[in-house]
């Protein structure tokens, strides 16, 4: 009876006729076999599930840095990590810090987190970390008081702590300038900030008599009698004359305003001032003995200062260290010698490092070369290429010769041995090894039997049908069609006695 199939038909398109399901596989009818379980169970490194029915299903899943697809008949298992499969590596394995420390796994995120007057910040869209030391009020230094300054106070020490006092020039608590010592020039050289001054005398305030007859270069004549001031203009040839007179070439004039100490010939230089106080110039005019190179200044507490040897790397060191050591679990601790010492940070393998310093910034740099192509992994065994496991196989043959008289499978023994399969699974011969030998797959009949195989070859290039007959190299995979049983044959497409029986078992009958 002829099966009316469907025409053009795609691949895993199914028909049913005469109580009989069809699937086409892209070359041929299959028939279905409804109450097929290839694995019953199958079986995990941590657990095993066990088919329920011939439809169940299996789900491959990718697990850390393994990612999977299916296209057509074909699952793709992709590795997604770094190479080497370490992904990304610590960049310290421990970390260590003034009261303990913290190992750190690879999984795992370490946070920096601002502590008392402390932030943190990641600079957007870059690698920097900034940490930050934030604004405080004085009662966060030691020694210091908590009570809150006026306007125009300073700190001061006051016998126990620094606290806030009266700006004045002898220092203390209380105390009133006496003298102009500590006061700016602005202040004692301006007159309205005096107190107690003589009212400035004008011209109404003086006894101005009838003016005299022009005489000469002109005066002002004072009779100290009646305390009467007379004017005598100058003539036409005084004036002229007056351009070029100065007041040391005028008569009667005022030495001094009596009473004020004050001369006509001051100049408003502090220097020309009488009875003034000593302005430090350094710190030996405030009593203190000067000390050696790279002494630094300390106090006892009571106001009393003097210079002594720095310690401990402080003292006032603009460059002090931020570390005196620098652990590494497992290695030496690397440890500061002088405030002055350096830190240096060496390059290894694969890495390069760059440091910017108007940024103050280090910047550490992967410079290893990635691996492009499965063979350039430093751990795959030799041999192995992904060609040669293209498909979950029920049976995988090194396929050699034995000269021109036969050939030679792995697993087997003798020539042209009979190799099995069964049907509705996968077999494939890897031909790498027959440079003379084209490789054929033929019916019971000795004819070639073109249904179901794949050849890859070494550089990924895949034919399939009557194209993947012929191979001298590469793999070639035979997915068995699940309807087929029998004796069915290699052959040598040179030597005909290179051939031998692929013995096909039904998987109905396993």
């Amino acid at each position: 009876m002829a099966l009316n199939f469907p025409n053009s038909p795609n691949p895993n398109d199914t028909h049913e006729e005469a109580g009989q399901k069809w699937k086409w596989n892209g070359y041929a009818w299959d028939v279905v076999e409804e109450a097929i379980v290839l694995f019953k169970t199958v079986v995990g490194d941590t657990g095993s599930v066990e088919a329920a029915n011939s439809e169940d299903s299996l789900t491959i899943a990718g697990g850390t840095d393994i990612a999977t697809s299916i296209v057509g008949k074909t699952l793709t298992i992709n590795f997604t990590g770094e190479a080497g499969g370490g992904g990304i590596a610590n960049a310290f394995a421990t970390v260590v810090s003034d009261d303990g420390q913290y190992d750190v796994g690879s999984d795992q995120i370490l946070t920096i987190v601002g502590g008392t007057n402390i932030s943190t910040e990641v600079v957007t869209d870059s690698n920097q970390l900034t940490i930050n030391l934030d604004s405080f009020p004085l009662s966060f230094l030691s020694n210091v008081s908590d009570s809150a300054p006026s306007s125009g106070q300073v700190l001061k020490w006051d016998g126990s702590q620094w606290a806030p006092g009266t700006d004045v020039a002898e220092g203390g608590a209380g105390l009133d300038a006496e003298t102009l010592g500590g006061f700016p020039g602005t202040c004692y050289l301006d007159y309205d900030n005096f107190t107690n001054t003589p009212s400035v005398l004008t011209l109404s305030g003086l006894s101005v008599g009838n003016e005299l007859t022009p005489a000469g270069n002109g005066a002002i004549s004072y009779d100290n009698a009646t305390g009467v001031f007379r004017y005598t203009p100058p003539t036409a040839a005084g004036i002229g004359a007056l351009t070029s007179v100065g007041f040391a070439d005028l008569t009667s004039t005022p030495t001094t305003i009596a009473g004020y100490g004050i001369t006509d010939a001051f100049d408003g230089q502090y220097s020309s001032l009488t009875g003034t106080p000593t302005i430090p110039s350094d710190l030996t005019d405030l009593g203190i003995s000067d000390g050696t190179t790279g002494q630094v200044l300390t106090t006892d507490g009571a106001g009393n200062f003097t210079f002594q040897d720095q310690t401990g790397g402080g003292g006032g060191e603009a460059n002090q260290n931020a570390f005196s050591n620098v652990a590494v679990s497992g290695q030496t601790t690397v440890e500061a010698d002088t405030t002055t010492d350096t830190l240096t940070l060496v390059a290894g393998t694969g890495i390069s490092i760059t440091t910017a310093a108007g940024t103050d910034s280090v910047t550490i740099t992967n410079t290893a070369t990635s691996a492009e192509n499965f063979t350039d992994l430093g751990d795959v065994p030799t041999g192995l290429a992904p060609y040669k496991f293209a498909y979950q196989c029920f049976g995988f043959y090194e396929v050699t010769s034995s000269g021109n008289l036969a050939y030679l499978f792995s697993q087997y023994s003798g020539n042209n041995p009979t190799v099995y399969a069964i049907s509705g699974t996968t077999i494939a011969f890897d031909l790498g090894n027959i440079p003379s030998h084209p490789f054929e797959v033929q019916d019971p009949a000795g004819n070639p039997y073109n249904t179901g195989l794949v050849h890859i070859a070494s550089n990924g290039t895949i034919s399939t049908g009557s194209n993947a007959q012929g191979k001298t190299s590469g793999v070639l995979y035979w997915q068995v069609p699940a309807n087929i049983s029998g004796g069915y044959r290699y052959q040598c497409q040179t030597h005909g006695v290179m051939v031998g029986n692929i013995q096909v078992k039904s998987i109905v009958s396993v």
